[in-house]
């Protein structure tokens, strides 16, 4: 419970937190401005639409990437500076509240989640029999740079979001309502519906924002449990890590040059929520026994 405690450390007026959120939306906003200006003056007539594939070959798909990843780098900096100065919060207690970001958590966990994930996706394949439907995409020309504009540019997206709903809301919301599992539930319900515009709602329906949720309430349970943000940074950043430089798919948010192209249909979404919600109880329970965390009943 010490990391909900952190949002005490500093000033937390209304009015702030509405500046705050005024923030975000703004940088957000100017952030898009680069790909619309250069929409705009480099390839005047063409429509946007990222879910078109004429579309992603004729702008690029990095170029899309790069556009995309833009305005998280901008909310991720501008919120920062804003708690430092505004909220008067200590850069580390905005993120955890040990002396020192623990890295080898973070390290450790990404390499648990490589290994797992690995494993699981392989087993997965050939247990389908889809081999056939997986494509080896590799090309050096286009995947190098795909992986250093990744590297430079995912962890801040993955860290913007959690900047935002795991430490901005949900401390925020517990500082006014006193409950971490309202705090909790409240704090995913945004999370999920920063998604809505995602192509896989289109594909699957409104109710893969169920899975989002989901995420949500896992990414919320093991930052407050672990008194820090280190294990949720590592599996978001790991999670688009692997989506956009390893596997993606045609109904995917991200369309890039990866390892491997997923040419299945998207699936049933009962079987999408079936396996998030195994994989994300089967992470938290393997935390929970590994790291000692005390049972979810007494968290209030």
């Amino acid at each position: 419970m010490k990391f909900l405690e952190l949002v005490k450390e500093g000033r937390n007026s209304a009015g702030l937190y509405l500046g705050g959120f005024a923030l975000i939306v703004l940088l957000y906003i100017l952030g898009n401005l680069f790909l619309l200006l250069d929409l705009k003056f480099n390839f005047p007539g063409l429509q946007f639409d990222p879910e078109d594939p004429s579309f992603i070959v004729t702008y690029g798909s990095l170029r899309l990437l790069i556009g995309m990843l833009l305005p998280f780098l901008l909310v991720f900096v501008g919120l920062v500076l804003y708690l430092i100065y505004a909220h008067k919060r200590r850069l580390i207690r905005i993120f955890t509240s040990t002396p020192q970001f623990r890295w080898k958590r973070f390290f450790g966990f990404c390499t648990f989640l490589l290994i797992f994930f690995g494993v699981f996706t392989f087993l997965e394949v050939f247990i389908s029999g889809a081999t056939d439907q997986f494509t080896w995409n590799f090309n050096s020309a286009s995947f190098w740079p795909l992986f250093i504009v990744a590297l430079l540019m995912v962890p801040f997206q993955a860290a913007a979001e959690e900047l935002i709903f795991r430490i901005y809301a949900l401390q925020g919301l517990y500082l006014r309502t006193s409950s971490a599992w309202l705090s909790i539930l409240l704090s995913s319900m945004m999370f999920a519906f920063m998604h809505v515009s995602n192509p896989e709602v289109n594909t699957l329906g409104p109710g893969i924002l169920i899975y989002y949720f989901i995420a949500g309430v896992f990414l919320a349970l093991i930052s407050i449990q672990d008194d820090g943000t280190e294990l949720a940074l590592a599996f978001h950043v790991f999670n688009n890590l692997f989506g956009v430089l390893v596997l993606t798919s045609g109904w995917h948010v991200f369309q890039t040059e990866a390892l491997f192209i997923d040419e299945r249909p998207s699936g049933n979404l009962l079987l999408h929520l079936g396996t998030g919600l195994l994989t994300f109880s089967f992470l938290y329970f393997l935390l929970a026994k590994k790291l000692g965390w005390k049972p979810l009943m007494s968290l209030r």
